[in-house]
């Protein structure tokens, strides 16, 4: 198998992979060391790092723990920004968090997407886990 072209070290990184690939560097940590820190296998984080898939949500958690910041570059001023913030932080597919919230996946997307009004009542829940 031919061994991928050598990437630059990220100054500004913004993907996930880039984050990823910067920590990684900083820390000296190989591939396998940090595949292993996360839970993945080593190929993932190669692929990650070049760009040639995105992470799926519910490697979030460990890749924030990882590097010890939010890498994600949205805003979370509003409840649509933290509810993504949210889900994000714990992992969660918009399934997940509707059912966390009691309402359905839709309704997720429509406020994570800033197109429908979200309630008193469900937005003191998305305040509750954000502050969690």
């Amino acid at each position: 198998m031919k061994k991928p072209p050598k990437q630059s070290y990220p100054d500004n990184p913004q993907t996930v992979g880039e984050h990823i690939r910067k920590k990684r560097i900083d820390s000296n940590q190989t591939q396998m060391e940090v595949s292993i820190i996360i839970g993945v296998d080593e190929d993932t984080i190669t692929g990650w790092e070049l760009g040639r898939y995105v992470p799926q949500v519910h490697w979030y958690p460990a890749i924030i723990k990882y590097l010890g910041y939010y890498p994600f570059d949205h805003e979370t001023e509003t409840i649509s920004g933290k509810l993504l913030q949210v889900r994000y932080c714990n992992g969660w597919s918009c399934k997940e968090l509707a059912i966390v919230l009691g309402v359905d996946t839709a309704t997720v997307r429509r406020w994570e997407l800033k197109k429908s009004i979200i309630h008193l009542k469900s937005h003191e829940k998305i305040i509750k886990l954000w502050l969690e």
